[in-house]
């Protein structure tokens, strides 16, 4: 899943995505640096082959991290990690290694890192959903239903009166509906699992919109420094109290939370953003969109999951209004994608 925290970044989606600031920032500077594609401020971006090829690989490896991440916390917790000790050591060192990133930042106003550090408070309720979620519904099935949260972005837009609602955005809203519906109704016994993940979506979409407005033009180091601050504090703490800190004195646990920690949460935002600049917006909002497949095929590979013929319907509908909402984008993939403000947050 995308439990991002790009915030500028963030946001697969709402086109699907951009984790990403502006293209071209935050990167390594201005779109004319070595490696970069070639920028004209009329016409957008004009990727090279090989940066094209090698913004496309970028974004998959950022597609197949946040993918993962389901699967690694189904596979810590049947090594008895709790919950609680898992988050708390996953941010923990995400913090630290982001403290390293962001070391050469420009400092921030205060009321600019409390709203950061506020983010990053919404981002634990997310957080805390999700990982709810996992312990009761499938990976695959708390995947696709999280994946609803790009339409609501879209449906709270309008009803802030942020954006307009269009017949396109109107129908790609009730395919993710229809396809919720058919996804949930598909899974036996586990009502509290899929209110759970329900609530990720819409946790989510509340923390891209916002991460979208206080976050914008914020280098995406030094944003999800203050998220990944935010979780620390808030999940060490509950972790001593759970008594959940210490880990399992098993090696396949150790080594599940140091991946997690640095490649489903560190390398997939900078890879995501190296690729961003390279390609644009648009096709990585189209790749991005691959996310929820990679969860289910990782899920089928590694926890013998299945999807039944109303899930894979479902999965459908769903993935379809997703990439309907990008349409504007997959009739780019084929020419030169546009530059375009992103938005979406980014841990």
């Amino acid at each position: 899943m995308a439990l991002s925290l790009n915030c500028v970044i963030i946001g697969p989606s709402m086109s699907n995505t951009s984790r990403s600031k502006e293209a071209g920032e935050g990167i390594g500077g201005s779109g004319g640096a070595r490696g970069s594609p070639q920028l004209d401020s009329e016409r957008g971006f004009i990727p090279r082959e090989r940066d094209e090829a090698r913004g496309l690989f970028y974004v998959v490896v950022s597609t197949v991290a946040y993918g993962s991440l389901p699967i690694l916390a189904k596979l810590a917790f049947a090594t008895g990690v709790r919950t609680a000790g898992l988050l708390a050591w996953r941010f923990a060192v995400a913090c630290m290694l982001f403290s390293l990133l962001a070391r050469r930042a420009p400092p921030l106003a205060l009321g600019t890192r409390l709203t950061l550090w506020g983010l990053g408070v919404i981002f634990v309720g997310n957080t805390v959903c999700y990982f709810g979620a996992l312990h009761t519904i499938p990976a695959s099935t708390a995947s696709l239903i999280f994946y609803t949260y790009p339409v609501i972005v879209t449906l709270l837009s309008a009803a802030l009166g942020m954006d307009r609602l269009t017949v396109r955005s109107v129908a790609a809203a009730f395919m993710a509906v229809s396809g919720c519906a058919l996804t949930a109704g598909a899974v036996a016994g586990s009502p509290r699992g899929v209110v759970l993940a329900l609530a990720t979506a819409f946790i989510y979409a509340s923390y891209v919109m916002l991460g979208s407005r206080f976050a914008a033009g914020i280098p995406s180091e030094t944003v999800s420094l203050h998220v990944t601050q935010s979780c620390a504090l808030i999940f060490v703490p509950w972790a001593l109290v759970r008594g959940g800190l210490v880990l399992p004195p098993v090696p396949a646990a150790w080594g599940i939370v140091a991946v997690m920690a640095v490649l489903c949460t560190v390398v997939p935002i900078r890879a995501f953003l190296a690729g961003l600049a390279r390609i644009g917006p648009a096709r990585a909002a189209v790749v991005s969109s691959l996310e929820v497949l990679v969860t289910i095929g990782l899920a089928a590979a590694f926890l013998h999951e299945r999807i039944g013929p109303r899930q894979w319907v479902g999965g459908a509908l769903i993935l379809g209004g997703v990439l309907l909402q990008n349409l504007g984008a997959l009739r780019r993939m084929g020419g030169r994608a546009r530059v375009s403000r992103p938005d979406r947050p980014a841990i």
